[in-house]
């Protein structure tokens, strides 16, 4: 760190990650939060690792008081951050030697108190200065800036109000009845403060109806007034009569670089709104018009929310889907980088737009998706182009459409099959394909498997299963397809594992073919068992439909019926008190028992069938290596 920070200069700090929380985390990344011009923003740091310890570039804003900087790491178990033990990575900035920027004292101020903190994402977890060291470093701020008073004098109100909590009323109303002596040609802003906490605060009607009439008039096109009229959009219940609202707002209060930050999100709610009743009432023609004038955040929105939507559902036809598709798809491309994510302090410029490119490649894979079912090839290899190449590998059902569209203009495959193959990310008919190209080269049936399983090793190191600590299971009861009951035998010493299912969940069934596998797998072992329930079923014939669906698709897997609860209408009897220890009723859900203990689950499915058998085959052969 440097020992005065210079607004407008450049300056380099090191960070040593040893014996903190990212001390293991390989690529590290940081922010500032930085009070600039009296208003808080958000500022990427450029890291630059050398050896074990990284550079930090920085420029300080030109109006900077203030600077916090925190670090951070992606990691399988989400975010870790560093903020220096609790303690934050501080610096006050200086216009020169001992004379502080305008604003240094109120940051100083209230970046450390949690009463005045909360939009700085969790900085400090426990730390906090007291009022009466707030109240301090506040006047010191009122002394040597009293001209820029009126830009904080909510915080100094908010400080008194913790202060002097006996007294807040009287001297509240005394406070802001000198201060509003002095409001005369102050902006909009300074306005709405005194008005909210007329109202709010000191419950005061008469004064803040007083201050709203002022408003009214001399901000005619102003923030209060734009308020006003969007709260009356929502409540209108008929979407045909909103949409009329919603377009004279428009022409009321058109969105200008005069809206603030805190009312950008009318504009983003109404984009929705109006994108959706265009799309329900199939007026594609103003949806066209309006995709041009649609900020990346609300393309991604409408496209996640309608076009996906529709396509998965087939409610609309998917060549009319694709005349919106297209060009929402190229208006995102061109808008990926135009931060319209960063909303507030939550994100900084860099993670703005990292979000954005993540939610582009997602709706790429719709888009592939969408031309497959067009039969449209060529836009589906075009689009594979434009993924990263670590996201063209992540679904087994989207190798497929891969294949199939190199294989409609004989294009080879083998180079998908094996990238596949090494993301462990092979459907059966794709692994299938894969270990006929390897018997053509004059390979070895039996050696097929031992190079399956080299592709797999060769982009990721041996995974280590994490396996709970024993939480005793639950007794079972079910019924088999003949209608007999009987308990599962969950203390026998065996290796148990568990699927519960139903015939309305459709991940449950697309997992189906990787049990299957696992069960063709451990059929010969004797310390294993494998156990299908269908659970959570309300509808009549669920077990003469379940039979039927396991037959039809060839599924060499015997299920049995989780009981009926009394005084109940739903199969459910064991899976609930499974649920209850797992805080969730999702399924497909997998359990493996030892020893009448449940060491393993799982919930969902990824819909990669090799993922699946190899997560399942380690857990087995961790406990029976314990």
């Amino acid at each position: 760190m440097i020992d005065i920070p210079i607004p407008g200069a450049s300056f380099s700090m090191t960070y040593d990650p040893k014996g903190g929380p990212l001390e293991n985390v390989k690529n590290i990344s940081g922010y500032a939060y930085v009070f600039n011009d009296y208003r808080w923003e958000i500022e990427d740091l450029k890291m630059k690792k050398n050896g074990a310890v990284y550079s930090a570039d920085f420029t300080v804003p030109k109006n900077c008081a203030f600077m916090a900087f925190k670090f951070y790491g992606n990691t399988e178990n989400g975010l870790v951050t560093d903020t220096n033990q609790d303690t934050g990575y501080m610096l006050v900035a200086f216009k020169e030697p001992k004379v502080k920027m305008p604003g240094a004292d109120l940051a100083w101020a209230t970046f450390r108190n949690k009463d005045f903190n909360g939009q700085f994402g969790s900085y400090f977890k426990d730390f906090t200065i007291d009022g009466d060291a707030t109240e301090y470093w506040l006047k010191k701020e009122v002394a040597a800036n009293g001209n820029r008073f009126p830009e904080f004098f909510d915080t100094y109100f908010k400080v008194l109000k913790v202060q002097k909590p006996e007294k807040f009323q009287e001297l509240g109303t005394r406070f802001l009845a000198d201060f509003t002596k002095k409001m005369n040609g102050m902006p909009e802003e300074v306005y709405l403060k005194v008005h909210n906490i007329y109202l709010y605060e000191l419950k005061n009607k008469a004064k803040s109806d007083s201050v709203e009439n002022v408003i009214v008039k001399q901000f005619p096109k102003g923030a209060f007034l734009r308020q006003k009229a969007y709260q009356k959009i929502m409540p209108i219940a008929d979407a045909a009569e909103r949409n009329k609202v919603i377009n004279q707002f428009l022409v009321d209060f058109p969105y200008t670089s005069d809206v603030p930050d805190s009312q950008k999100y009318f504009y983003d709610n109404i984009v929705k709104m109006q994108f959706g009743y265009y799309f329900e009432t199939k007026d594609y023609k103003s949806i066209l018009a309006m995709i041009p004038n649609m900020n990346f955040a609300n393309l991604n929105d409408a496209y996640h929310q309608n076009i996906s939507k529709a396509l998965y559902l087939k409610v609309v036809d998917p060549a009319v889907i694709e005349t919106m598709a297209v060009p929402i798809i190229k208006q995102m491309q061109q808008k990926v980088n135009d931060m319209s994510y960063m909303q507030g302090l939550y994100w900084s410029p860099n993670q703005a737009t990292e979000n954005a490119k993540n939610q582009l490649n997602n709706e790429l894979v719709i888009q592939i998706r969408m031309y497959d079912i067009l039969k449209k090839y060529k836009e589906v290899l075009e689009t594979f182009e434009l993924l990263p190449f670590e996201k063209r590998y992540e679904k087994a059902s989207i190798n497929d459409i891969h294949i199939k569209a190199l294989e409609a203009f004989n294009k080879p495959i083998l180079e998908v099959l094996k990238n596949a193959a090494r993301a462990n990310t092979l459907s059966e008919s794709a692994t299938a394909k894969l270990k006929e190209l390897y018997l053509k080269e004059g390979k070895k049936e039996a050696d097929f498997p031992a190079y399956l399983e080299q592709l797999k090793k060769e982009n990721k190191p041996e995974e280590k299963i994490a396996l709970m600590d024993p939480v005793p299971a639950p007794a079972i009861k079910v019924q088999s397809a003949d209608g007999k009951t009987k308990d599962l035998a969950l203390n026998s010493g065996k290796i148990i594992v568990i699927d519960f299912w139903a015939t309305w969940c459709g991940p449950c069934k697309k997992a189906f073919p990787a049990m299957q596998q696992l069960v063709n797998n451990f059929k010969e072992d004797k310390e294993v068992d494998v156990y299908f329930i269908s659970t959570q079923e309300t509808k009549e014939g669920y077990k003469k439909e379940a039979l039927a669906y396991l037959k039809e698709k060839g599924l060499k897997i015997n299920t049995y019926f989780d009981l009926v609860k009394k005084g109940g209408g739903t199969n459910n009897a064991s899976f609930t008190n499974y649920a209850k220890i797992f805080k969730s009723s999702g399924i497909p859900r997998k359990v493996v028992i030892k020893n009448g203990q449940i060491r393993f689950t799982s919930e969902g499915y990824s819909g990669n069938p090799g993922q699946l058998v190899d997560e399942l085959t380690n857990v087995i052969n961790a406990l029976k290596n314990e």
